[in-house]
């Protein structure tokens, strides 16, 4: 078996397919004169004064926020629904209800697509954590305490709680302000709205026989069913290579499914794909993706999602790609991809089209 270095990370990062025509609903653009970036003093500081430190606390919480602070919010709901229901059990003290979720969140929080594949924030986030990760979690488990307050003007604020009390990331005088206010950068990523395809109905697939997913049905078919793996390919089928790295890929894409779906004992593994030349994917799977990539929503799992950066541009096996499912998705799901690395027919696992390609 060829062997490629992956390395294998959680992030929230979406996909979407497309269908090849012209429908796809713009609900909204970037301003086109806007800068790609923010900009940047000297002195390594934004328009709002922050250095690198306090800008990267402040897309942690951007990122960790859409996800952690739902999770909560359901936890919170569930507990009152079964405190309001009469019994024993509504008098029953339950401890330890929240901790776990916040702990799983907060551990994988610098591995989400916006902070990963940022080089220097992704270092600041992974400095931050490691000398505060506690700290950031009790910020959280605080909130709830607090009886989670959803608005920054209900006795709350998450940048002076985590950026500034937590972490001592901002000072004083940022750590003031409501995160909301630190929107607008310069980057024009506050104007920023986003597009998405007509959404399928569900269970459709597209041309290429992949779960047709778009931007706006993306929670629905990679998050909502927590007992379904979903492998998820975001791809841009013309801008790499010629559309080269899309064939190769799709080929062992599909070779993948239909080795799961021919081995009908064991769970399934879905595998869909997103098409990112026509969507846009909001917060919090994903913002700025600019290269194809593959990523696993692992069943049981779902707020930690595992990608490859490792694409080999495209040239990648059946074999490759169920090694990578091997090392990321549930237990059952990677058992049975093993099983299928060892049992498959050798010209299934290892067939390389661009060698064929090159003749």
């Amino acid at each position: 078996m060829r062997r490629l270095r992956w390395w294998v990370a959680a992030y929230a990062l979406v996909c979407a397919t497309r269908p090849r025509g012209i429908d796809a609903v713009q609900v909204v653009q970037r301003p086109l004169d806007a800068p790609a970036d923010a900009p940047r003093f000297a002195n390594g500081k934004d328009v709002f004064g922050r250095d690198a430190r306090c800008r990267t606390c402040h897309a942690l919480l951007n990122t960790l926020n859409p996800r952690l602070v739902p999770a909560l919010l359901k936890i919170k709901a569930k507990e009152a629904r079964r405190a309001s229901g009469g019994g024993a059990d509504s008098r029953a003290v339950k401890y330890g209800l929240y901790e776990e979720t916040i702990e799983a969140y907060v551990q994988s929080a610098c591995s989400t697509q916006d902070l990963w594949h940022a080089k220097e924030t992704r270092k600041q986030c992974e400095r931050i954590m490691e000398e505060h990760e506690d700290d950031v979690a009790s910020a959280y488990t605080r909130w709830i305490k607090k009886g989670a307050p959803e608005r920054e003007d209900e006795g709350w604020s998450w940048n002076w709680e985590v950026c500034r009390k937590a972490t001592n990331s901002c000072s004083e005088q940022l750590g003031m302000h409501a995160l909301s206010e630190f929107d607008d950068d310069g980057s024009g990523a506050a104007e920023r709205k986003y597009r998405s395809e007509p959404v399928p109905a569900p269970g459709t697939l597209d041309a290429d026989g992949l779960v047709k997913v778009v931007a706006g049905s993306f929670y629905d078919v990679a998050v909502k069913d927590d007992a379904v793996d979903v492998l998820v390919y975001t791809s841009f089928p013309t801008q790499h290579l010629d559309g080269a790295f899309h064939r190769w890929m799709i080929q062992a894409l599909v070779a993948v499914k239909a080795l799961f779906e021919g081995a009908t004992e064991g769970p399934t593994l879905s595998v869909a794909a997103v098409d990112a030349e026509f969507n846009d994917v909001p917060p919090p799977y994903g913002t700025g993706t600019t290269t194809p990539t593959l990523c696993v929503y692992p069943a049981g799992n779902k707020g930690w999602p595992r990608y490859i950066s490792d694409v080999n541009d495209g040239q990648l096996t059946a074999r490759d790609v169920l090694f990578f499912v091997m090392n990321t998705a549930s237990a059952a799901v990677s058992e049975k991809a093993k099983r299928l690395m060892e049992t498959a027919a050798a010209d299934v696992l290892d067939s390389k089209p661009w060698e064929r390609d090159e003749l």
